[in-house]
Parts: C-alpha cells; structure tokens; sequence
C-alpha cells in the first residue's frame, strides 16, 4: 500500500505555506503579482497548487560551490 498523500489540486493559504515553506504575505504579494492563481469559493481563497510548482520551476537555480 502506498502511504505518500498526494497534495490537493486546490489547498488553502496555511497548507500552501506549510508545503512549501513561504510566509502567507509572499504568498499574497505572489497573488497580488499574478505569478500564482487562485480561485474563490465564497469566502474562502483556496491557490492553484500546480501554478504555485510552475511558478518555482521558472526560478533561477543556485550554482554549486567549488
């Protein structure tokens, strides 16, 4: 049986935070840029996790050190 959770296609700002270890105002300021997306439900904002992945794919990579 295989144990590893999968992430949900849509998660709230503290789960997106705790995944990928970004404070909730970069997350808004991220929003507020149009790097990542999110959709409303009501009240409650839930992020497009796939354009949160995509969004750090698009990051410069560190070098290694020699």
């Amino acid at each position: 049986m295989n144990t590893v959770a999968t992430f949900p296609e849509y998660a709230s700002i503290p789960l997106i935070s705790q995944r990928f270890n970004i404070s909730r105002s970069t997350i808004y300021r991220m929003l507020g840029q149009g790097d990542i997306q999110a959709v409303k439900v009501g009240r409650i904002t839930r992020i497009v996790t796939q354009s949160v992945e995509a969004h750090f794919s698009t990051l410069p990579r560190l070098k290694a050190a020699a």
